[in-house]
């Protein structure tokens, strides 16, 4: 009966885990990151593309550790966007966010999209010794688009 308990326990500890994920991901979205793209991620037009789009959807399944790296790196320049539209617009890079805190927001940017992904801290800090610039993250959001 104990090792029931025990598995039980560790099984609940896991089940909650992700929900404290997602509100770390919300409080940090809200404080990083909602001034330029607005409450839910909509956006604001000629300041901040959407995060809620077929693109990071898009990345959610073929790339799910482009916005980590934009996070990381930031993103300036034209940007093409869903629909054929494009922003002109520049996104520093949020070098003071830890590993966890970038996983965190990714994962509630992919739970905005309705995304199952999820990036971990280890893969954040793998792309952190990566070297990053504007030019690939473009280039990846290129073929992001539908």
């Amino acid at each position: 009966m104990t090792a029931v308990r025990v598995l039980t326990g560790a099984t609940l500890a896991l089940a909650c885990a992700s929900p404290a994920i997602a509100a770390d991901g919300a409080k940090i979205f809200a404080e990083t990151c909602q001034a330029c793209h607005q409450p839910g991620g909509v956006g604001a037009p000629g300041l901040a593309p959407p995060l809620v789009s077929p693109i990071i959807a898009n990345a959610a399944s073929r790339q799910p550790d482009y916005p980590a790296r934009v996070v990381m790196f930031g993103l300036s320049g034209t940007l093409p966007l869903a629909g054929g539209e494009a922003i002109s617009s520049a996104m520093p890079p949020q070098q003071g966010l830890s590993d966890d805190q970038i996983a965190a927001v990714v994962g509630y940017v992919f739970r905005l999209n309705r995304a199952k992904a999820s990036i971990k801290p280890a893969d954040v800090a793998r792309i952190r010794s990566q070297p990053g610039d504007s030019v690939e993250l473009k280039r990846l959001r290129t073929g992001l688009a539908p």
